[in-house]
Parts: structure tokens; sequence; C-alpha cells
């Protein structure tokens, strides 16, 4: 089980900044082009992935926030799928 952020629209100073204010422990990534974005189709900010272990989206959520309980159903989803 894996969470990475993508950052578009900040800086890398603003987004390390960001992570350290938030005390965020999982890695931003920064799409200082915009490649991810688009090829992802995120509209809107936040956009949450669901990815299987394949490599397959298994859900999305555009906006936020996610509920934790909406967020505990879909990570058991996928850790089931693994097994």
């Amino acid at each position: 089980f894996v969470i990475l952020a993508v950052n578009s629209q900040e800086s890398r100073t603003d987004a390390f900044e960001f992570a350290q204010a938030y005390a965020l422990s999982f890695p931003i990534l920064l799409d200082e082009y915009g490649e991810i974005t688009n090829r992802y189709r995120a509209v809107s900010l936040p956009t949450t992935f669901f990815i299987d272990k394949d490599g397959r989206i298994s859900d999305v959520v555009y906006g936020g926030p996610i509920s934790e309980a909406y967020l505990r159903i879909q990570v058991e989803k996928l850790l089931k799928e693994e097994r």
C-alpha cells in the first residue's frame, strides 16, 4: 500500500512547506509540466485515484474532503484484491 501526492500547482518550496506544515509522511511528486495532470485528467483539486496492484484505476474522487469511512472501504477493497 502506497500513498503518493502529485503537485502541479505550487513550487517545490511551497510543496515542501505544505508537507511540513501538515506533517505529511508520504512523498509529494512534482508535475512541473502538467503531464500527469493531463494524462489522468485531474480536472479539480484535489483528485484522488485508487489504483490496484496492476496499475488499473478502481475509483476516482473529485474534490474533497473524503470521509475516513470511504477511505477505509476503498483501501480494504484494494488490499483484499492483492491476496
